[in-house]
């Protein structure tokens, strides 16, 4: 890609529902500006309180913990892994490029290459998960065999990745007031209409330590998969945002909606622990009226489609950075649509020739490697923006080949590297189990391990670098630019 982006200014036109998103990759110059800090809890409500967050939802009764353990355990790890996530969606407004472009100047422009297949392969992964749990829900509704509603639905979401971020924004914002009310009425019937044996309620005696840990493991390493995507649907705001507010508004979405749908999961679970996902939630649903268990799967999946679409079109612009490293690319609306379509093609293929029970005997062994290795990455990242460089970057160095964040940054590789080795004894799978995870009966903790360790690592090993001739780059390298990110309030 060019050192100076370009700065392609819309017209109304362009703007309008029906028009394709025009961006890449490439800076989103003030003219183009726009959106609204509830965007933020809209598309990320809608975003998380879809049908995949059930699984998270349902490990704890699946491990033998009583309901009430499990979503005390849900809440915290939502919690710990809502605050890295929403953090990272200040750096939209304030630098107008997508989320992994800005891994740049903590790693370099080929020591980013490893972080971004990574994130390709998140993205790609969950579109796998997602369109193999449409085509099994639609089965289930009786609207079609599992891998034909799997093509139909997976080709829908790749038509919202395509038309980019302001169908994206507008689908999550009308699909969240149908959930709200959705899940308003399922609460209401389960707390009043419907009864749980007592052991499933009961605070005391009913601790577990071992399950408990594994809820909040599962839970934080859940959202924390998010925190790729974060601030490619920021990065439209007015450069005037907020930090504050836009993270308090991310985390509102991010956190209250896969809380809520994880908390739908459990309760199918402990009261049809049995059955298959979505069989349970639907069950639990006509218990309160009969019938609502299919409105309810629904919604969720609609949820669901508007997300995968929000994966594909992620895993296209991290893809596209990759591409750019390699060779100098440039950031065109037809170049996106061609990753759009590598993405979401191959991973629906894949997704409907999967088995359809795959989601409840996989899902938890692939969640985990996949923040494994997203944990030290976040740390790096936050430390470097909130901290190191406060927010100071240059638009047109982050895409310069030569340019000052260079090719390789040992700060960022070795502190991400030594981050994850510093994991792996605490890390407990079905495959592997680290030596300090099995002395404690399976307890996994490797999160709390990799996220600290990140992040003071690269901290101590930024310590003794001079940003000054950075900095004073910075002043001149970005004057083409109509928005220059400046140093965090």
């Amino acid at each position: 890609m060019n050192a100076q982006p370009k700065m392609n200014i819309q017209s109304s036109s362009e703007r309008s529902a029906l028009a394709i998103e025009t961006r890449s990759i490439d800076f989103v110059p003030i003219s183009e500006r726009h959106g609204r800090l509830s965007d933020q809890a809209t598309i990320w409500f809608a975003g998380s309180a879809q049908l995949l967050s059930l699984a998270t939802g349902a490990i704890g009764i699946s491990l033998g913990l009583n309901l009430t353990w499990t979503l005390i355990g849900l809440l915290l790890g939502t919690v710990l892994g809502t605050l890295p996530v929403a953090a990272h969606a200040s750096q939209g407004p304030h630098l107008g490029l997508p989320q992994m472009v800005q891994t740049r100047p903590q790693f370099g422009r080929y020591g980013a290459i490893f972080i971004w297949l990574v994130a390709v392969l998140v993205y790609w992964g969950y579109v796998v998960l997602n369109v193999n749990l449409m085509g099994a829900t639609a089965e289930q509704l009786g609207l079609g065999s599992a891998p034909s509603s799997g093509v139909v639905l997976g080709f829908a979401s790749i038509i919202f990745a395509i038309f980019g971020y302001h169908w994206l924004h507008v689908g999550q914002r009308y699909t969240t007031i149908v959930l709200l009310v959705v899940l308003a009425i399922f609460t209401f019937g389960i707390v009043f209409g419907v009864g749980f044996p007592a052991e499933q309620v009961t605070i005391i005696g009913t601790f577990q330590f071992t399950p408990f840990l594994m809820v909040v493991s599962a839970s934080l390493a859940y959202q924390l998969s998010w925190a790729f995507f974060v601030s490619d649907y920021s990065r439209y705001m007015p450069p005037t945002t907020s930090h504050r507010s836009i993270i308090l508004y991310t985390a509102f979405g991010a956190g209250a909606g896969v809380f809520s749908m994880e908390a739908v999961g459990a309760v199918g679970a402990a009261l049809f622990p049995k059955d298959s996902l979505t069989l349970a939630l639907q069950q639990s649903g006509d218990l309160i009226v009969p019938g609502f268990g299919a409105v309810l799967l629904l919604v969720g999946g609609v949820a669901l489609l508007i997300f995968n679409g929000m994966c594909v079109y992620g895993g296209a612009l991290t893809l596209i950075t990759a591409m750019d490293s390699v060779v100098s690319t440039s950031p065109t609306r037809s170049l996106r649509i061609r990753m759009n379509a590598i993405i979401g093609i191959s991973a629906t293929i894949v997704g409907v020739l999967l088995p359809t029970d795959f989601i409840n005997t996989t899902f938890y062994t692939i969640l985990a490697v996949l923040a494994y290795l997203m944990a030290p990455w976040t740390a790096v990242n936050l430390v470097d923006y909130f901290v190191v460089r406060k927010g100071r970057y240059s638009i047109a160095e982050i895409f310069n080949p030569v340019g000052i964040y260079g090719r390789w940054n040992w700060r960022g590789i070795t502190a991400y590297s030594l981050a994850f080795v510093a994991m792996i004894p605490f890390m407990y799978l079905s495959f592997y189990q680290g030596p300090v995870a099995e002395y404690f009966g399976g307890v996994d903790v490797a999160f709390f391990v990799g996220i600290p360790v990140g992040a003071l690592l690269y901290w101590l090993f930024c310590l003794n670098q001079d940003l000054s001739r950075e900095f004073s780059i910075i002043q001149t390298a970005d004057l083409g630019l109509d928005a220059v990110a400046k140093p965090i309030a």
